[in-house]
C-alpha cells in the first residue's frame, strides 16, 4: 500500500496440483483475500468475511461508533463497558506495549490522526503540537476493569489505535475459526499479512516471496509449515512535503515516522498478532535494538536495510 493502495506486500507463491478457491473482498481498509483447497470448505470463505467486518466494526479507530471510538470519544470523562473480545485485545496491546519497551504503543491514535498518512489529506503537523502529544503519551494512564469490562482513558489527548495489530489480530481470528470448522489448509491473506493453515502439500511447505519495495519482483523468499508472515515498510504509505518522503509508521518517542537504517521489517510465526506488533517495533526500534529484541523472544525476522542489505534473525 502506498499512497495508492498495494494489493500486497507480500506475494504467494502456490505451486500445487490443486487449485485454490479463493474470495476476495474490500475489509479493515485493505484488500483481503481467503483461499481453500476443498469444494466442502468453501462455505466458510463467507463466514470468515463476516468474521473480518464484525472485527472492524468493533476496533476500527476510525469508526467513532465503534468500541475503540467510544473509549477514544470517552477519554477523560468516563469509563466504556466492551466486549470480552475487545477488551483482551486492548489488554494484550498493553502487554505488547510493555514488551517492546514501548516501541509499539496502542495510545498513539492522536498522533497517527494528526499526520493522517494515506487519506489523502496529509499534513506536517507543527511541531509544537507533535511534542504536546508525546508528552501526554509520555504521562497518559488507561484503566482496565476486567470485571465490568470496561476501559477508561484519563488523558483527552491521549487515543486508542489498534491499527498496528489489528490485521495481525483478524489473521488469528480466523484462522482459528477455520481450523475449529476442520479445515486442513487455507491460506489468509489480509491486505499482505499472510497466515498459512496446514502444509501446502505432502512434505511441502508454503513459500511466501517477500516483495522488493524498491521495485517489482521479491527480495527474497520464506518457507513455513503453517503461520503468519508480516511485513512492515516505510514504502507502505507516504506521503512528500517540500521533497522530504514521510511514512506511517510513527516513532512514539518523537511523534515522526520512525527514522532508522530499515526500510522493511518481515516477521515470521504461529502468532500474527505477535507478529505484527513486532514488524512495528523493530521498524521503530531500528536493526541493532531490533535485532537484539528479536533474539531475546526467540522469534525469527528478516529485516531490510537503506544499504541494501538482508539480515536474518
Amino acid at each position: 500500500m502506498k499512497k495508492a493502495l498495494l494489493l500486497s506486500l507480500l506475494l504467494v507463491l502456490l505451486i500445487s496440483c490443486s487449485e485454490p478457491i479463493r474470495q476476495d473482498r474490500l475489509v479493515m481498509g485493505t484488500n483481503c483475500s481467503v483461499s481453500v483447497f476443498s469444494k466442502s470448505d468453501e462455505k466458510e470463505i463467507q463466514s470468515c468475511f463476516e468474521i473480518l467486518s464484525e472485527i472492524e466494526k468493533r476496533i476500527s479507530a476510525k469508526l467513532v461508533d465503534s468500541e475503540i471510538g467510544e473509549i477514544n470519544s470517552a477519554a477523560g470523562k468516563n469509563s466504556v463497558k466492551v466486549s470480552r473480545e475487545t477488551f483482551d485485545l486492548v489488554k494484550r496491546s498493553l502487554e505488547l506495549k510493555e514488551l517492546t519497551e514501548g516501541a509499539f504503543n496502542p495510545l498513539l491514535g492522536k498522533i497517527t490522526s494528526l499526520w493522517n498518512i494515506g487519506s489523502g489529506d496529509e499534513i506536517v503537523p507543527d511541531k509544537q503540537t507533535i511534542d504536546n502529544l508525546v508528552h501526554h503519551l509520555e504521562i497518559g494512564a488507561i484503566a482496565l476493569d476486567e470485571d465490568n469490562l470496561t476501559v477508561y482513558l484519563s488523558d483527552e489527548n491521549t487515543a486508542l489505535d489498534l491499527g498496528a495489530i489489528g490485521k495481525g489480530y483478524a489473521s488469528d481470528v480466523v484462522s482459528s475459526y477455520l481450523k475449529e470448522k476442520g479445515i486442513k489448509k487455507a491460506l489468509i491473506n489480509l491486505g499482505g499479512n499472510v497466515y498459512a493453515i496446514g502444509k501446502k502439500g505432502k512434505d511441502k511447505n508454503w513459500k511466501i516471496g517477500i516483495r522488493n519495495p524498491e521495485g517489482n519482483g521479491l527480495f527474497t523468499t520464506v518457507e513455513i509449515d503453517e503461520g503468519a508472515v508480516i511485513t512492515s515498510g516505510s514504502y507502505e504509505r507516504y506521503f512528500i512535503s517540500d521533497g522530504v518522503r514521510y511514512h506511517h509508521i510513527m516513532d512514539p518517542s518523537t511523534g515522526y515516522p520512525a527514522n532508522n537504517d530499515l526500510v522493511s521489517v518481515t516477521i515470521i510465526g504461529r502468532d500474527a498478532c505477535l507478529a505484527d506488533a513486532l514488524s512495528t517495533a523493530v521498524f521503530v526500534l531500528g536493526e541493532e535494538k531490533g535485532i537484539k529484541l528479536l533474539e531475546k523472544l526467540g522469534i525469527r525476522g528478516i529485516l531490510l536495510t537503506e544499504d541494501g542489505r538482508t539480515v536474518n534473525v
